[in-house]
This record gives C-alpha cells, sequence and structure tokens, in this order.
C-alpha cells in the first residue's frame, strides 16, 4: 500500500522530518589503526584492516549520561571534538555544560559548567585550554576551571575573539591557536565609529531595546587589527596596522614553527589583495609576499596551507585566472608553479598526504553539480581523479594508513560509503549502503537538466519537481523559488538534487515547483558570478525571465496563466523584483528581502556594487521602492522583526511606499526571529506561504 504524506512531515522543525534524511557515516575521523563516525545514533570506532567494531556508543547511552548530569535529552549527537592523542576521548558542549567524554569506558571524566553569556569557545589541546568570549572580552578557560583575561575593553563596541566583518571574505570565526598552542591570534574590531543600529525586543510586557552596529554601504566601517596573546609568558601584542584604517583582514595562518603570521590584507574598495607575513615575536611586517590586485573586486577565502607542516613552502587559493584553483609559493612570496588549472574549480583542500606526496582536494573537475575528490602530486603536477563516480562526496583520509572513507550521494542514491585506497581510489571495501527513506511513500518527480540559450551562452542548471501523477487534461499552477546571489548553488548531483520540504508540500499539492541557478551563482568560476556587478539584480532577471519562457515552451502541462515567486533573502530581493520589474508572475512572497541595497551591510554589497555615491545609477536601479508602481499581481512580504542581516526597515521602508502609492500590499511578521524562521515555527511559516499560493493561483 502506498502511503501518502502529510502537508506537513517533511517541512524540518517538524518532529519527524528527521526520519526522511538518508542514514549516512557522520563526523567522520582517523585514528592510528581505527576509524570512528556516527550512524543511526551510534558513535562507532572500527578497526581499518578488519572492518570489525573496537567500541561503540548510543545515544541512548549517552542520554544516561546526561541524565546524571542533570541534562535534558538528546534527539542526537551533537558535534565531536576529538582530542588528537586519545583514540576514543572527545568533548562535547550541551546546554551549559562542557562535557569531556571516555567513549570506550562510557562515562564523562570531567565536565565543566559555563556561564550562558560563554561563547565561541576554541579548544587547545596542547595547552588543555579553551579561548571564549563573553560579552566584548577574551578569555581562556583551563580544564580546572581558571580563567585569564586575554582582552577586555571598557568600551562595548571594541570587540575580541568574534568575527570579523560581519563574517564576510571566508571568515568564520575570531581565535586563531598556533599549531604548538604556544600563542593565540585574535580579532581584535573597533566598531565606535559604526553606526548603531535598533532592534526592539517585544517578548515583554515593556519591550527592550538591543543595540547592534551596522556598517552599511558607503558608511563608516569597522577597524580590524589582530592581537597576538603568548599563553606560557602571559604577554599581548598587535600587529602593525593595516595600510587602510578600514582594510580587511582574513585567511589568518601560522607558520608550522609558530616564528611568523600570515594574513590577507584587502582594501576596503575589495579591489586589491596583499598576502603579508609579520613577526610573531613583536608584530613587525616581515615582508609583502605578493599582490593580488582585479579591476572588478577580489575576495580571498582560504588560509594559506603548508604541506608536510614545511614552513619552507605554501599553497594558496585564487581566482586569478577566472576559477579557484591551487598556487604554489616558497616562504618569501616567490611563486613556484600553479598546481590546479582549469574551467573548473577546487571547492575544498582537504590535506596533503606525504606518503604520495600530493594534495588532496574536492573539486567540480566532472561536472558544476558534482564534489569529486582529486590529487595532484606537488612536484610532478599530474592530477589523479580518486573519485571517478558523478555525485557529491565527502571524504575524510588517513594518511598513515594510506586510505580514505568516501561518503557519496546522488540525485538517485541516497548514499554509499567505501573504504578506498589513497594512491588510486581503488575500493577497498564498502562500509554503508543508504536504504531510500523514501520507501513506500508517494513522492513527486524530480527532474533536472541544462537550459541552453545559444551556442555562444552560458548554460543554466534546473530543477522541477512536480507530482507524480501528471493529468494530460490538466495544467499545473507554477512556483518559482529563487535566490541568484554569490556563494549560494541550488542544483547539486546530491540525494534527490537537494529537494526540501517547501518542495514536497508544494508538489503534494499539485504545484510545479521550478528552480534554476542564474548567473551570480556559485562554482560556476568568476566570470559567471561577477555578471552581477554594478547592478546586482538584472542578470538574474534575464536569466529567471528566459527560463520562464523555457518552461513555458517545453513542459505543456504547466499553467503559464498561474505562476508565482518566491524567495528569502537576497531571494527576497529577487522575488519582489520580478514581481515589480517583470509581467510574468501573478503571485509573489519574498521573505527577509533586501529592498535598498545602501541599506545593506558594506563588505558584501561594495563588492559588488561599489559604495553608492560612486554607482548611483545602480543602486537606484536595484531600489525597489522606485518601482511598487509597477505591482500587479499580489504580494506577500514577510520579515522577523529582530533581522539582523537584513534590517526589518527594508520591508517596512516598502511598505510605506507602496501604501503613498496607493498599491496593496500583504505583509506578515514573525516576531522574536532573526533571519529566519527555524525549528518548530517554521512548520508556520511554510504553511503559510503555501496558503497565500492557493487562495491566488
Amino acid at each position: 500500500m502506498v502511503k501518502k504524506l502529510s502537508t506537513e512531515e517533511f517541512i524540518p522543525g517538524n518532529p519527524h522530518s528527521d526520519r526522511f534524511l538518508p542514514e549516512a557515516p557522520e563526523q567522520v575521523r582517523f585514528y592510528d589503526e581505527s576509524y570512528v563516525y556516527i550512524l543511526k545514533n551510534r558513535l562507532k570506532a572500527n578497526d581499518i584492516a578488519s572492518g570489525e567494531i573496537i567500541w561503540e556508543l548510543s545515544l541512548k547511552e549517552l542520554n544516561q549520561l546526561l541524565r546524571k548530569e542533570n541534562i535534558k535529552e538528546l534527539k542526537k549527537f551533537p558535534e565531536i571534538h576529538w582530542m588528537k592523542e586519545q583514540a576514543d576521548s572527545c568533548w562535547i558542549q550541551v546546554q551549559q555544560k562542557i562535557l569531556f567524554l571516555d567513549c570506550r569506558r562510557k562515562e564523562f571524566i570531567n565536565v565543566i559548567r559555563i556561564e550562558k553569556e560563554w561563547k565561541n569557545f576554541d579548544f587547545n589541546e596542547e595547552k588543555g585550554v579553551f579561548a571564549y568570549t563573553m560579552r566584548n572580552g577574551l578569555y581562556l578557560l583551563s580544564i580546572d576551571g581558571k580563567i585569564t583575561t586575554v582582552f577586555s575593553d571598557k568600551n562595548k563596541a571594541v570587540t575580541a575573539g568574534q568575527a570579523a566583518s560581519r563574517s564576510e571574505f571566508g571568515i568564520t570565526k575570531g581565535t586563531f591557536w598556533s599549531p604548538a598552542g604556544s600563542m593565540l591570534a585574535f580579532y581584535k574590531v573597533d566598531e565606535r565609529g559604526v553606526t548603531d543600529y535598533p532592534l526592539v525586543c517585544v517578548k515583554d510586557p515593556v519591550a527592550t531595546l538591543q543595540k547592534i552596529k551596522y556598517p552599511m554601504a558607503g558608511k563608516r566601517s569597522q577597524q580590524v587589527r589582530l592581537g597576538v596573546y603568548n599563553v606560557d609568558k602571559n604577554e599581548l601584542l598587535f600587529l602593525e596596522s593595516p595600510d587602510e584604517k578600514e582594510a580587511y583582514l582574513t585567511c589568518i595562518s601560522w607558520s608550522p614553527d609558530e616564528k611568523h603570521i600570515y594574513l590577507a590584507e584587502l582594501n576596503r574598495a575589495q579591489k586589491e589583495c596583499r598576502v603579508k607575513r609579520y613577526s610573531s615575536e613583536n608584530g613587525q611586517l616581515e615582508k609583502i609576499l605578493f599582490s593580488e590586485p582585479d579591476e572588478k573586486y577580489t575576495e580571498p577565502q582560504h588560509p594559506l596551507f603548508f604541506p608536510d607542516k614545511n614552513p619552507g613552502y605554501f599553497v594558496w587559493q585564487s581566482r586569478r585566472d577566472g576559477f579557484n584553483h591551487l598556487y604554489l609559493y616558497d616562504e618569501n612570496g616567490n611563486f613556484i608553479r600553479q598546481l590546479t588549472k582549469g574551467n573548473w574549480e577546487v571547492t575544498e583542500l582537504t590535506g596533503y598526504d606525504r606518503k604520495n606526496g600530493q594534495l588532496i582536494f574536492l573539486s567540480t573537475i566532472l561536472s558544476p553539480l558534482n564534489r569529486n575528490l582529486c590529487s595532484v602530486h606537488l612536484e610532478q603536477g599530474n592530477i589523479a581523479l580518486l573519485t571517478p563516480e558523478d555525485g557529491v562526496h565527502q571524504i575524510a583520509f588517513s594518511e598513515k594508513n594510506d586510505v580514505f572513507i568516501d561518503v557519496f550521494n546522488t540525485i538517485s542514491i541516497p548514499g554509499k560509503s567505501f573504504l578506498r585506497s589513497l594512491q588510486d581510489g581503488r575500493i577497498i571495501r564498502e562500509l554503508h549502503i543508504s536504504p531510500d527513506p523514501y520507501t513506500g511513500y508517494m513522492m513527486p518527480r524530480i527532474e533536472t537538466g541544462i537550459i541552453r540559450q545559444s551556442e555562444n551562452t552560458h548554460e543554466l542548471y534546473y530543477r522541477i519537481v512536480r507530482p507524480q501523477k501528471i493529468s494530460p487534461r490538466k495544467k499545473y499552477p507554477v512556483v518559482f523559488y529563487v535566490y541568484g546571489g554569490p556563494h549560494v548553488q541550488l542544483i547539486r548531483n546530491e540525494w534527490v538534487s537537494g529537494t526540501k520540504g517547501f518542495d514536497y508540500l508544494m508538489a503534494d499539492a499539485g504545484y510545479v515547483v521550478f528552480y534554476i541557478d542564474p548567473r551570480g551563482s556559485a562554482y560556476r568560476g568568476k566570470k559567471f558570478e561577477e555578471a552581477i556587478r554594478m547592478n546586482i539584480g538584472k542578470a538574474q532577471s534575464e536569466d529567471y525571465t528566459f527560463a520562464m519562457k523555457w518552461l513555458f515552451s517545453n513542459k505543456n502541462y504547466v499553467d503559464k496563466n498561474r505562476v508565482g515567486v518566491y524567495g528569502w533573502s537576497f531571494g527576497g530581493f529577487m522575488a519582489t523584483s520580478l514581481m515589480l520589474k517583470t509581467e510574468l508572475f501573478g503571485v509573489g512572497v519574498a521573505g527577509g528581502a533586501v529592498i535598498d541595497w545602501a541599506f545593506y551591510e558594506a563588505m558584501y554589497t561594495e563588492r559588488y556594487m561599489e559604495v553608492p555615491k560612486e554607482n548611483a545609477a545602480g543602486y537606484r536601479e536595484n531600489n525597489l521602492r522606485n518601482f511598487i508602481g509597477n505591482l500587479q499581481g499580489d504580494l506577500l512580504l514577510i520579515h522577523c522583526d529582530n533581522d539582523p542581516v537584513v534590517l526589518w526597515q527594508h520591508t517596512l521602508s516598502l511598505l510605506k511606499k507602496a501604501i503613498s502609492s496607493r498599491k496593496q500590499v500583504d505583509y506578515f511578521v514573525y516576531p522574536g526571529y532573526a533571519h529566519n524562521v527555524l525549528g518548530a515555527d517554521r512548520v508556520h511559516l511554510m504553511i503559510k506561504v503555501k496558503t497565500y499560493f492557493d487562495k491566488r493561483l
């Protein structure tokens, strides 16, 4: 008997949604002669040679331990932080405690209670100490509970140890331990010149005000310095000031011998990147190793990588030839050779195999939709494909044992995992085959392909999710899901092509859901992305328009008179823009939408649009308030009132202009949420969106 889904079962946040995720090994790591992973809510260690289980810990057993510490049960394993020199010891952070766990003996060997305001934990195994932030300060916490102040400022606008530049330029954290743990580098961010922006919390009877610092395009921005704290000497210094006060500092890297700190310094215009080397002893600039200028923009995102932990040479990632590739330099910045090349991208440098003298990396070498593992010999330069199967591969490797674990999936394969040879990719042993979690259910039909405009123009990848059974006598309404911004790729060769709860919800209700990755999207090279420069929504609108016309011409089951568009964040901007600038869509839903790029953060906006005074036409063309008078269909704007990314002001300003323009716009607010609605209330959001389309399409 075929089972039918309820309307909510697939939506993330629904308590039953996780059971539809494919089973696959997670958090895989190697240690000595074993590998450890999580599968089916069991943490296991297996012998590499035989595959036999050495020890295992179930989620039930972990929860029994947590109950003894008065901690609520978990529904899944938390993130595991392994101890480098111990095969079965790790630490986890659960609620307000850090717990050190002996997995083999199934007991906590140490528990540290942490305060609610303590955040951004970064553990140094060599010294047995955590770096963490509290409010605007940076501190160290030893395993025995001793606290040391690294840096604190009386002015709350000066912070330490937190991610800088609003997490652009590949910045994900604010602390960087040296290899031996004797020193800690950290960001010091001075935002005293940045405008305060108010967020209002309405959960209490008397609303409270939270002020954040928000550097808008063209306005004063952060001033960032890099501090270095010597743990043994209890000494603090700061690297020499950057060339510009509002420069961006990223790609923070330590030399293996801890004598030097490297960073990429980017001017505020984001048109020149300088890779610099500093002394870790006195903070002085030793040398500008090389510069990467670009007349449009440059965006360094990856730290230097030292193969074999040798301070004499390093690998640098760059899109200087149009695609992200690997370049080899010596320690003084002398260029040695380009290691990878072609119309494809290195997506992740996973490490160095010293035994075979090769770098290991994931790439789009076979297709922009794939992630295939490759190796490149550091001296000979030959590239080998280690996972030739189409799909998205994730790996962990053991240089000592000359093997790696490959976990991959495709549109039609939920998941496979193998133990493979690091020399040539040969499969040594099958580890796990994921069963289809949708077995027995009536599922929508998923189709992917390529839209070709002409021989001389770019290709567009698409996905269609539609009802399983299509009646030849019936036309079906279409909802076009849009994003279109940099760093995001919607179409990939992964399980069900990344189809999520919204798609199932809509297809189950009789809709056709359509996606493409237009110009501006990720992993198609720099030229494909930078087509949006100076007019951030124009190229996508052209591609979206062409794709819709293609859909009407090639899919006779769609109803061109019942077409809607939906997107969030950058996608909310695109959905609103398409409603106001084209006549393709009768209904639109835009969540967390950028309305005026002059209101958006400087780091992101200036990369693609420069500052408003230098690109007045581009900002004017993408200020959607200027086009509200064109609205003909039904538009629902949704926003979260505590959004620190796309400020509530965006859609409120469009709402005000709609009122003065005598245009009717629908509006809904999610109180207390930030940039999106997550958790159990996401079900409400998805039903809200569906209901809006139901009533109007």
